[in-house]
């Protein structure tokens, strides 16, 4: 989501812009629906940029090639990948990008396109290992940094325990799960890094008067497979349109009430309410606090979690339900 303020001047002219987002769908980067597919600049990238650029990046296939982009819709009807791309270029030219500031923001997209092909593999004492080294070395390449590190802080990190610092091994799950949050912190780093950008070239400090806020909380879904930053991003979604509802709607009619004026009521709807109380309620406990007790736990697992979850709400909300073979909860 995000919310853009628009700043006029005295005589009510555009003075400037600014923009703040939040809750960026990060899950999306390595994983996506087959009915979705990743953020749009992966495949505008492939598809338009020069080939002097790609070689340099060593991206030397299209999205099927890449396993961040091969497993969704790769193409979506009616939209020209490369014009897209070339109207980003001239627009990030025309926001007074440097060309160096570019390719450093193409550097990471290439980046996250290799880093999804890394291949790791278990050893029989369950301790992860690269399956080979040519995707790990051009991910390496690109980024400017020795593979003999990079491998080093994925598969045996150094943990500082007290004083003393311990080189720990990891499984092939860990691993997994490392890189895809490196992806998304890459990505999520990149994106608030050009927003921040967008911001300074469009920044204006003298002569404003007043501003018009645009508030977009547009991205709620109901997937059939929902993260955690799913349910994050739908909970913060539901919780600003409750308020805004409450400030926009119920108060103003309020005052209208109290003023006098003849006015049938309109109910705005507050009937999701009971499933917000059941996140983020503290007594007795919803699902954000049990995860915050869990998160302490010694040895606790996404199982453990689910188990105490469904001995809290199972049965005692008419908005709680228990998945019969997966694990989660409804």
């Amino acid at each position: 989501g995000k919310f853009i303020r628009i700043e006029f001047n005295f005589a009510g002219q555009i003075a400037g812009a600014n923009i703040e987002w939040y809750l960026l769908e990060k899950p999306r980067v390595t994983n996506q629906s087959k009915q979705e597919r990743n953020y749009h600049i992966f495949y505008q990238f492939m598809k338009g940029a020069e080939k002097s650029v790609k070689d340099k990046l060593l991206i030397d296939r299209g999205p099927e090639g890449y396993t961040f982009t091969q497993r969704c819709q790769q193409t979506i009807q009616g939209v020209d990948d490369r014009a897209e791309f070339e109207t980003l270029v001239k627009a990030m030219t025309t926001t007074g990008f440097k060309p160096e500031e570019q390719a450093d923001l193409f550097r990471i997209i290439a980046a996250i396109l290799h880093l999804g092909n890394v291949q790791f593999q278990a050893t029989r004492n369950d301790e992860a290992v690269l399956r080979e080294q040519v995707a790990a070395e051009k991910l390496c390449h690109v980024l400017g940094i020795q593979l003999s590190d990079f491998t080093r802080a994925l598969l045996r990190p150094s943990i500082k325990a007290g004083k003393d610092w311990v080189t720990q091994s990891r499984t092939l799950q860990q691993v997994t799960f490392s890189v895809e949050a490196l992806a998304r912190s890459m990505y999520e780093r990149m994106f608030g890094a050009l927003v921040s950008r967008i911001n300074a070239a469009m920044s204006r400090p003298d002569g404003k008067s007043t501003f018009i806020g645009v508030l977009d909380i547009a991205g709620f879904e109901i997937l059939e497979t929902n993260s955690f930053e799913q349910l994050c991003i739908n909970y913060t979604n539901e919780r600003l349109q409750q308020f805004f509802n409450r400030t926009m709607f119920v108060l103003e009619q309020e005052e209208y009430k109290r003023e006098g004026i003849e006015w049938n009521f309109i109910d705005f709807g507050m009937d999701l309410q009971p499933t917000i109380e059941l996140i983020d309620r503290t007594k007795p406990i919803g699902i954000m606090s049990c995860l915050d007790e869990e998160c302490v736990m010694p040895k606790a697992t996404d199982k453990t979690f689910t188990e105490k979850l469904h001995g809290l709400w199972a049965g005692k909300s008419d908005k709680y339900d228990v998945p019969r073979f997966a694990l989660g909860f409804i």
